[in-house]
């Protein structure tokens, strides 16, 4: 059955120049431009014959969505393909496009509970987050505080309609479309990859990373695998995004594929697809643990009360430990401070005051080491938690 698109509010929320991009992406060739009104472009089929179609160049034109219908109706007759692919792939040519499915027997009708659903979308949220992160630096653990480039990325992708096939949720992140230089003009080097275009070639390239260190690891029998594979983006982040990711679909894995933006080509040797099979998932959760039980987590705020004071007679530093919450549980985290900030610390013990330090949390044993430590101070009684 040929299904036409003649829904108005569709054919205006395609944009002029996103369809001008499809089509320079798909081979089509400028041939006339009436500034403001239109463009012809032709694009020769496989039998040699010409075919034009005619670009609106303004939403404000009356014939506009008549236009937009003639121009979806002839890419459909030209790619062979139904109308309403050929508008998905348009609605995404400026974005790289994720799709995530979860092969779950409680998905074969493209639905979940709603439980589940949401857990989904959480964990796709870390999985891009914990991305978003490796494209600054390539890390063992980020801590709960990420970086701020890393935090508006995630304002910028967007969630699009899930597919049928099983459960497929789809992620859209723009990436700006990659444009020549002037024939005159010579580059002094390559064009720096934009960032979001670093995130996604890091999330796949990583997945593909974890899936061959559980595969290694499996042989292996230790965690050497995995820490080689934190160069490629590997994280305790994107392991418990994964694990969270399987329990939609317990015993079935994970497909993750990527269809890259049209208007920013990428190399046809790139990763566009990462199977993980249900047996690597026990494997990944426990290098997260191990991940986090070992690697620093770096600019990690501790909050609590000082139970222990040690320092020297003739020293000036001097030892503290703070017991407050790290990952959930009640633990105790020593720390050593300069002259200044172990008299605070002296005062906050006396008074039971509540304290609050940054550094980088190390896992010793049954407690932490807070190394690096800055910005010690008294939390003001009203803020304290």
């Amino acid at each position: 059955m040929r299904v036409t698109v003649r829904d108005k509010t569709t054919l205006r929320s395609l944009k002029p120049l996103e369809m001008a991009a499809y089509l320079r992406a798909k081979g089509w060739r400028l041939a006339a431009d009436n500034p403001g009104k239109g463009s012809l472009w032709v694009f020769q089929d496989h039998s040699g014959a010409e075919v034009d179609v005619t670009l609106p160049a303004r939403l404000e034109l009356g014939d506009y969505t008549l236009r937009m219908e003639e121009v979806l109706g002839t890419l459909a007759d030209v790619e062979q393909r139904s109308q309403l692919d050929v508008l998905r792939d348009i609605q995404t040519t400026s974005a790289d496009l994720f799709r995530v499915r979860a092969p779950s027997g409680n998905a074969e009708s493209g639905t979940l509970p709603f439980s589940e659903a949401v857990a989904f979308v959480e964990r796709s949220r870390d999985m891009m987050l914990a991305a978003a992160c490796a494209a600054i630096a390539k890390r063992p653990v980020y801590a709960k505080r990420k970086a701020q480039q890393a935090m508006d990325y995630l304002h910028q992708i967007r969630m699009g309609q899930t597919e049928r096939g099983s459960y497929v949720l789809t992620i859209l992140s723009p990436v700006a479309p990659e444009l020549r230089p002037a024939q005159e003009v010579l580059l002094p080097s390559e064009p720096e990859v934009p960032y979001e275009r670093r995130v996604t070639r890091t999330l796949i390239e990583s997945l593909a990373a974890l899936n061959e260190a559980a595969r290694e690891a499996a042989v292996q029998g230790n965690m050497t695998p995995f820490q080689a594979a934190v160069s490629r983006g590997v994280s305790a982040n994107l392991c418990d995004a994964v694990v969270g990711l399987s329990a939609v679909s317990p015993g079935e894995g994970l497909d993750i594929q990527v269809s890259w933006s049209r208007t920013r080509p990428i190399d046809a040797q790139t990763t566009g697809r990462v199977l993980l099979g249900s047996d690597a998932i026990p494997l990944i959760e426990e290098a997260a643990r191990q991940f986090r039980e070992t690697a620093p987590s770096d600019d990690v705020e501790v909050e609590g009360v000082v139970t222990r004071l040690a320092r020297d007679e003739t020293a000036r530093e001097g030892e503290v430990t703070i017991t407050g919450i790290v990952d959930g549980q009640m633990r105790w985290v020593r720390v050593m401070l300069g002259e200044e900030d172990y008299s605070t610390a002296v005062q906050a013990h006396r008074l039971r005051q509540t304290v609050t330090c940054t550094g980088d949390l190390i896992k010793e044993g049954r407690g932490y080491w807070l190394r690096n430590s800055r910005r010690f101070s008294v939390v003001p009684e009203e803020d304290a938690s």
